[in-house]
C-alpha cells in the first residue's frame, strides 16, 4: 500500500513523500502526545511560599483524596514507575527476586513477633465477618518470615533475597508535607536470609552498594547515617538522607572523616567536666517527663549554658517506656503521687553528677505544687546504657567529632529516603524460620535476616521539594515523566511529526509532543511547571531554516540545533552535551534557600546551522550564518558579546568534562593492558561500578573484563576486545576535543572582533557628540 501511495504522488518531493511514509508507519505505534494524556493543569492558583508538593498538585501529578492520601495521576504514575525501574535494575544486580505480599495481615501474626502492642496507635485495624482481627500492613517482616519458614527446606536454599514494591499504610496522627508524611505510601522492601551472621553482614554490605548506585543514578546525594533500629529490632542500621531544610530528621556530619549519624545516636567528642560549673542551682537545666504506664516520674538534669538544649533521645535510650508525646506532665504527676507504686528517677548529665549529691537539696526535685507530697522510691543515674558517662545535651554545630581529633560536626535537617537493618534472628526465632547446617545436621538454627527499605513515594516528594524553583519542578533525567518535551509554536504538521519521530525512533529518548490547542506561551509556562529536563522548541527558525531551540532546565542553557544535528548526536549516542554534566540535587550539608528563579533573558538561542547531513562538530561551526556587525547598534553588539561569552563558559566546561572522561578511559586502558601482560594466575581487572567510578576487582574468568558502554549497563568483553573498545573511545574523545578547541578559538576570535567594532562605534559616537 505504501508503494501505491508513492506512485500516485510522483509530483510531490521525495522529502514530503518520505515524511508521509514515516507518518504512516508511526500510526502502527502510539506517539506520546499531551493531547491524549490526562494532565489536569490550570484552575489552581499559585500560593505564596509554594512548596514542591504544591507544585506537584498544580502541575497535575497528584490530587489529594483526604488527609495523607493521594491519587497518582498519569504524570505522577510515570515518575513512580521510573523510580521503580531504577530500583528493579539494582535489586536484580544483587540477585534479588521481586514478589508481591498481601496488604492485609493478621494481628495474631504480629503478636507472635511481640510487636503488635508497640505500634498499635499507628495501625489501620479491621475485623472480617468471622471477627478475625486483621490490619493493613505498615511493613511485612512477619509475613515474609512466615512465608520463608514454610517454604525453605534446607540451608542449600540460602542465601535468599526477596523484595517487593507495594503500598503500605500507617495511621499518622498528623499527616503533613504531602508525600513525605502520608498515611498511604509506596515502599520498596528487600528481605534477605542467610545462614550465618558473617554472610548476613556481607549481604548487608552488598545491598549498601546497590543503594548507593540507586541514589547516584537518580542524582540524589545521600548522607549515609548510622542509625537506631527502633521497633524493627536488630543491632546494625543505616539511614539514607537528603540534606534539605524541609526535613524532619536531624543528621550530624563530620567533613574531615565522614562520620555521619542521625541525632538519635550521634555523639560528640567528650568534653572535660571542668567546662561546666555545677556548684550553683542556675547551672542545672530541668526537664520533667512520665512513662506510658504513669508509674515512673522522670527528672532530667542537664548543663544549662550557652543555650544548650536537651537530647530526648538520650533519655529514651535509658527509659524506653518514656512518653515523649506529653508536653505538660504536671497534671499526670499530680495524679501519680497518690499511687504507692510511683517512683521518681533523676537522670543526671555526667558533668553535673559529681556535684549533684551536694546540691540536690536545693534543687526543685518536685514541682512547686507538689513539694509537700511524698513520693516513694527515688533513684538517680548518670551512666548511659553502654556504661559511659551520660551526655544529655543535644548536639550543636561545631561540637567535636567523636571519630577524629580535628573534625567538627555540622548539623543539618534532612529527609530520610531509605533505611537498612541487620535484623539477625529478631523475627526468625519467634516465627520459627530455621534450617539445619551441615556441620550439625541434628540441630536447627534460626535464619539470619536483613531488611532494607526505600521510600518510593518519599523519593518522589523529596526530589520535588529539593529541586523546585519559582518557575516549577525540575526532574532528574532518570525519573522525569518525560526526558524531552517538544513544543511547536504553531500547529502540528508533517514536519513536526517527522522530527518528533526521529527523536523517539529506537527509543532514543522518552519524549512527549505538546500538541494541545493552547497558546504557545501557556505551553511554555506549563513545561516549566512540569519540569522536563529538556524542552525543544519548534518556532519560526524551525519553519524557515530547520533550526530548533533546545533548552536544558537544570543548567539554564538553550542551544539551537538542526534536525541533522539532532540525528548526529543520536547516532553518536551523545544525546545532549549536558546530559552527563547536569548537576545533581543540592549536595550541600547546609540548609540552603530555594534556587534563584530562572530569568527570562536566559532563553537566548545559540544557532548552529548544519545544512547537510553528516556534519561534524567542526563543520557545524564553519557553516554559521554570516552577520554584518556594522549594521548592529552598540546595544545589540553588547548582547551578542554577552551571548558569546556565555557560550564560551559552557564550551570550556564541556572541554573539561570531555578531558576528564578521556583520562578515565586512558586509566581503563592502562589497567586492561597491564592485566594482559600480567601472569596468567592473576585475575585482577578494572570493574566499572558506575559511569564515573572504576575500581579494581576480581572475576572468576580471568580472560574477560566488564566495561561500561555508556548505556548504564556493564558488558562482558574479552581483554583484547575491551582494550580496542577503550582505544576507540580515547580516539573519539581526542577528535572531539580537537574540534571543540577549534570552536572555542573561533568564538574567542569573534568576541575580540565584536569588542573592536563596539569600541570603534563608541568612539564614533563620542566624536559626533563633541563636534555637535
Amino acid at each position: 500500500m505504501h508503494a501505491l501511495t508513492l506512485a500516485r504522488n510522483r509530483g510531490s518531493s521525495a522529502y514530503a513523500a518520505s515524511q508521509r511514509i514515516t507518518s504512516l508507519c508511526v500510526r502502527r505505534r502510539c506517539r506520546s502526545t499531551l493531547s491524549k494524556l490526562w494532565v489536569p493543569t490550570g484552575g489552581i492558583a499559585e500560593t505564596e511560599s509554594e512548596s514542591g508538593h504544591d507544585k506537584l498538585i498544580r502541575a497535575g501529578f497528584l490530587r489529594q483524596s483526604q488527609a495523607g492520601i493521594f491519587q497518582f495521576l498519569p504524570l505522577g504514575l510515570r515518575v513512580q514507575r521510573k523510580i521503580e525501574k531504577v530500583i528493579d535494575k539494582h535489586m536484580e544486580s544483587i540477585g534479588a527476586s521481586r514478589l508481591s505480599l498481601s496488604t492485609i495481615t493478621s494481628e495474631e501474626l504480629w503478636k507472635k513477633s511481640d510487636r503488635l502492642d508497640r505500634v498499635t496507635p499507628e495501625l489501620f485495624r479491621l475485623k472480617d465477618r468471622k471477627e478475625v482481627a486483621l490490619m493493613l500492613s505498615p511493613t511485612h517482616e512477619e509475613e515474609i518470615t512466615t512465608l520463608v519458614a514454610n517454604t525453605v527446606q534446607s540451608y542449600k536454599d540460602l542465601p535468599l533475597r526477596l523484595y517487593q514494591i507495594t503500598r503500605k499504610y500507617r495511621d499518622e496522627m498528623r499527616p503533613r508535607q504531602g508525600l513525605l508524611r502520608s498515611r498511604e505510601f509506596v515502599m520498596k522492601d528487600l528481605y534477605t536470609f542467610d545462614t550465618s551472621p558473617e554472610t548476613a553482614i556481607e549481604t548487608y554490605q552488598q545491598v549498601q552498594q546497590a543503594y548507593k548506585a540507586i541514589f547516584e543514578e537518580i542524582k540524589i546525594p545521600v548522607l549515609v547515617a548510622e542509625a537506631s533500629s527502633g521497633d524493627m529490632g536488630g543491632n546494625h542500621s543505616h539511614e539514607y538522607h537528603l540534606a534539605d531544610s524541609t526535613g524532619e530528621d536531624t543528621v550530624a556530619h563530620c567533613g574531615s572523616c565522614g562520620y555521619t549519624a542521625n541525632d538519635e545516636i550521634a555523639v560528640s567528642r567528650p568534653k572535660s567536666p571542668n567546662d561546666v560549673d555545677a556548684t550553683t542551682v542556675s547551672s542545672y537545666g530541668l526537664w520533667r517527663g512520665i512513662t506510658k504506664d504513669r508509674n515512673t516520674l522522670i527528672n532530667a538534669w542537664y548543663p544549662q549554658r550557652n543555650g544548650g538544649s536537651l537530647n530526648l533521645h538520650a533519655i529514651k535510650s535509658l527509659v524506653p517506656e518514656l512518653d515523649t508525646s506529653v508536653h505538660d506532665p504536671l497534671p499526670l504527676w499530680e495524679a501519680a503521687v497518690d499511687s504507692a507504686e510511683t517512683t521518681l528517677v533523676n537522670i543526671i548529665d555526667a558533668r553535673l553528677a559529681p556535684s549533684f549529691s551536694k546540691i540536690h537539696s536545693k534543687l526543685p526535685l518536685l514541682p512547686e505544687e507538689l513539694k509537700d507530697d511524698y513520693i516513694g522510691p527515688q533513684y538517680a543515674t548518670s551512666t548511659a546504657a553502654g556504661g559511659e558517662g551520660l551526655n544529655l545535651l543535644a548536639l550543636a554545630e561545631g561540637d567535636g567529632c567523636p571519630r577524629c581529633e580535628s573534625g567538627t560536626l555540622e548539623i543539618d535537617r534532612a529527609l530520610e529516603l531509605g533505611h537498612t537493618f541487620y535484623l539477625g534472628t529478631r523475627y526468625s526465632k519467634p516465627l520459627e524460620a530455621h534450617v539445619s547446617l551441615p556441620e550439625n545436621p541434628s540441630k536447627q538454627v534460626p535464619i539470619q535476616m536483613g531488611c532494607f527499605g526505600i521510600g518510593v513515594s518519599r523519593i518522589f516528594g523529596a526530589v520535588a521539594e529539593n529541586r523546585a524553583d519559582c518557575r516549577g519542578l525540575n526532574w532528574p533525567r532518570a525519573i522525569a515523566p518525560f526526558e524531552v518535551a517538544v513544543i511547536p509554536s504553531s500547529a502540528v504538521n508533517d514536519e513536526t511529526l517527522a522530527f518528533f519521530d526521529s527523536l523517539t525512533d529506537g527509543q532514543s529518548f522518552d519524549a512527549v509532543l505538546d500538541d494541545r490547542k493552547k497558546a504557545f506561551g501557556w505551553k511554555m509556562k506549563d513545561a516549566d511547571m512540569t519540569g522536563y529536563p529538556i524542552v525543544v522548541i519548534l518556532g519560526k527558525a524551525w519553519r524557515e531554516r530547520g533550526v530548533c531551540e533546545s533548552i536544558c532546565a537544570t543548567i539554564r542553557i538553550s542551544q539551537g540545533l538542526t534536525l541533522w544535528g539532532w540525528a548526529a548526536r543520536q547516532s553518536a549516542k551523545i544525546s545532549f552535551p549536558w546530559w552527563g554534566c547536569s548537576p545533581p540535587l543540592s549536595s550541600t550539608f547546609k540548609s540552603e534557600p530555594q534556587p534563584e528563579c530562572r530569568p527570562e533573558n536566559e532563553r537566548q538561542v545559540r544557532k548552529l546551522h548544519a545544512p547537510i547531513p553528516g556534519n561534524s562538530l567542526g563543520n557545524i561551526a564553519n557553516s554559521r550564518a554570516t552577520v554584518n556587525l556594522d549594521t548592529l547598534e552598540p546595544q545589540q553588539l553588547a548582547q551578542v558579546k554577552k551571548q558569546l561569552e556565555e557560550e564560551l563558559d559552557h564550551l570550556t566546561s564541556s572541554f573539561s568534562q570531555l578531558h576528564g572522561a578521556q583520562g578515565r578511559f586512558k586509566e581503563c586502558l592502562r589497567c586492561v593492558n597491564s592485566r594482559s601482560e600480567a601472569s596468567k594466575t592473576s585475575n585482577e581487572v578494572l570493574v566499572p561500578l558506575t559511569n564515573s567510578l572504576y575500581v579494581r576487582g576480581e572475576l572468576t574468568n580471568i580472560e574477560t573484563v566488564l566495561v561500561d558502554v555508556g548505556t548504564g549497563f556493564l558488558v562482558e568483553k574479552k581483554l583484547k576486545s575491551a582494550a580496542t573498545f577503550y582505544e576507540n573511545k580515547i580516539n573519539e574523545l581526542t577528535n572531539s576535543l580537537k574540534e571543540l578547541e577549534a570552536i572555542v578559538q573561533q568564538k574567542q576570535m569573534n568576541v575580540r572582533t565584536i569588542e573592536e567594532v563596539l569600541r570603534q562605534k563608541m568612539m564614533a559616537q563620542q566624536s559626533g557628540q563633541s563636534q555637535s
